[in-house]
């Protein structure tokens, strides 16, 4: 028999076993934290992607405002000059004098714009939720209102 003094200190006795470098639980603590490494890798790439797009998002959106206010002066032009067309061809045609053809498209252009404002305020009922709002009014929901 050998003298337990004999043995190496990193070697234990007979009755406790060494852990194997191949066994089940180390390989799978091996792969559990390789799952985990991944998992932390494609976490670090999504938010770099979600920061990335997010720059890529915010200008695209000052530049989408900026062509948007563009456009809108370029539409406010070629309004002007659309009326001042009409105007032209009822002085040119005989049918008004230069002011009253001016009168005449600026009331035109009252009326359209009372026309978009009546929309816009009939549009902007569906903005209070009143389907919603009358159901939460009642007090027992199962009772219809009669």
């Amino acid at each position: 028999m050998s003298d337990p003094a004999d043995r190496p200190a990193d070697q234990s006795g007979p009755d406790v076993e060494q852990p194997n470098a191949a066994s089940p639980e180390n390989k799978a603590l091996a792969a559990l934290r390789e799952l985990l490494a991944t998992g932390s890798d494609l976490a670090g790439d999504y938010l770099e992607l979600l920061a990335v797009e997010g720059r890529l998002a915010g200008r695209s959106l000052v530049l989408m405002l900026a062509l948007g206010i563009a456009l809108a002066l370029l539409l406010v032009g070629a309004w002007i000059f659309l009326g001042l067309a009409a105007t032209a061809l009822l002085v040119e045609l005989g049918l008004l004098s230069p002011w009253l053809a001016l009168l005449a498209v600026a009331l035109a252009h009252i009326a359209l714009a009372l026309l978009a404002w009546l929309t816009v305020r009939r549009l902007s009922d569906n903005l209070v939720f009143s389907g919603l709002r009358a159901s939460l009014r009642r007090e027992n929901p199962g009772e219809v209102e009669s």
